[in-house]
């Protein structure tokens, strides 16, 4: 089914405050997007937040698949447009399109897995199939989605040589109106924490900036395993499950610290970045032999 049949489901502008070392549009924010955009194409489908709450429906996500294809720079027109892609009785796949509105350039693709605490209604459901698309083949996974990431307590993570890059808590200004912590944040910690990860695989992040070298995301999958609330203390651990000449596949566990259970845990493809000629670079052969020492011991 051809993707003429996305519908708008929202837009905005590029700000400065959202932009990150290497003058783009940070990782975040594509979540951002994406989430804003679930509630407008549930509400288009006949499910809004006040439908929801008649219904008694309680929905939560519990996946998110994002590729990041081309850079935002400050003041970039932002425009989202998207469709169900599948549809279980009681979950709902959509693919979000996020395009630069001034030239229709496709900058990201969002595949979002959205639960539903009961079986769907029927006026849903008939309208999410006569919606439906097929995934676009540029929104399947690339290079992520063949890692079996445990589901590790706080307290073993260092044992397979994960490190600690984030201890924080969760801000009521960083949940949404029901109170659940948002996924731009879960994100926005991972994305906090690369210059700790970095300077662990040994590469100094202030001497990379100096010669005008940064690091980019260009693939994201990541798991929410519990909802976390205002006020739950965070510890995000990281390390390398792989590597090429040219992509370093990290490992993200986000964990709730009182409990020390896992709260979410994401794959994410990193790549070397000239900010100067905007292009990936390549690690040498020395790099490589040091990250062969530093690879997580993941099971399987």
């Amino acid at each position: 089914m051809p993707t003429s049949r996305l519908i708008p489901t929202f837009a905005t502008a590029v700000n400065t405050w959202q932009c990150d070392e290497n003058d783009h549009l940070n990782v975040q924010f594509y979540t951002e997007f994406a989430h804003e955009a679930s509630a407008h194409l549930m509400t288009s489908l006949g499910l809004g937040p006040r439908t929801q709450a008649a219904s008694s429906l309680s929905l939560y996500v519990s996946e998110d698949h994002i590729r990041y294809l081309r850079e935002f720079r400050v003041i970039d027109a932002v425009e989202v447009h998207s469709a169900p892609v599948e549809l279980g009785e009681r979950h709902l796949l959509v693919y979000h399109e996020v395009r630069n509105a001034a030239d229709g350039k496709v900058a990201s693709t969002v595949r979002r897995r959205i639960e539903s605490d009961k079986p769907w209604p029927a006026a849903f459901r008939e309208r999410a199939e006569a919606a439906r698309i097929a995934l676009p083949g540029q929104a399947q996974p690339r290079s992520v989605g063949t890692l079996a990431l445990p589901d590790l307590a706080l307290a073993d993570a260092p044992s397979i040589g994960l490190i600690e890059v984030g201890r924080s808590v969760v801000k009521p200004s960083e949940c949404d109106e029901r109170g659940a912590f948002l996924p731009r944040h879960q994100f926005g910690r991972y994305s906090d924490g690369a210059p700790f990860l970095w300077n662990h695989l040994g590469f100094d992040r202030g001497a990379m900036q100096e010669r005008g070298e940064g690091s980019v995301v260009v693939e994201m999958l990541q798991h929410y395993r519990m909802p976390l609330r205002a006020g739950d203390l965070l510890v995000v651990m990281s390390g390398l499950a792989d590597f090429t000449d040219k992509i370093l596949k990290f490992s993200h566990f986000l964990f709730e610290a009182e409990t020390g259970k896992l709260a979410a845990c994401a794959e994410a493809i990193g790549m070397k970045f000239d900010q100067k000629q905007r292009r990936i670079m390549l690690f040498s052969a020395e790099d490589q032999a040091r990250l062969a020492t530093l690879k997580l011991r993941l099971p399987g």
